[in-house]
């Protein structure tokens, strides 16, 4: 958990991170730290671990957990969007995620089932 706000930066991003957010420690350095926040991987000054600017004595890094096989039956998606969106971009995200669902359920779905392919994700 950071005790201080502070940037990470990406390979072509910066990322604005708030006082007590948790990240994954992958490496430390001298001056800087390599952590990963929500799938991304940036660093970040090794002053952000701890709020006197000196580096921390503690900080610890999540162990490796045991990753479950993924399930064979597809999660019903959810929609970026509310079910009745009030401007113009939330009704264009709306109808296209509609054609979509269209688009599988005519087209995509029965040729799986008729060439029995059933791809991995």
């Amino acid at each position: 958990m950071l005790p201080t706000n502070a940037i990470m930066r990406g390979d072509r991003s910066l990322t604005s991170l708030k006082a007590g957010t948790t990240v994954e420690i992958v490496t430390r350095g001298d001056k800087t730290v390599t952590i990963r926040y929500k799938g991304q991987t940036g660093t970040i000054p090794v002053s952000a671990l701890s709020a006197s600017g000196h580096p921390a004595a503690v900080v610890t890094t999540p162990v490796a957990k045991a990753v479950p096989a993924p399930a064979l039956t597809p999660t019903p998606r959810k929609s970026l969007v509310v079910d009745n969106p009030q401007s113009t971009y939330g009704n264009l995200v709306k109808k296209a995620e509609t054609n979509a669902a269209k688009h599988e359920d005519n087209l995509v779905r029965p040729a799986d089932q008729v060439t029995d392919d059933n791809p991995s994700k």
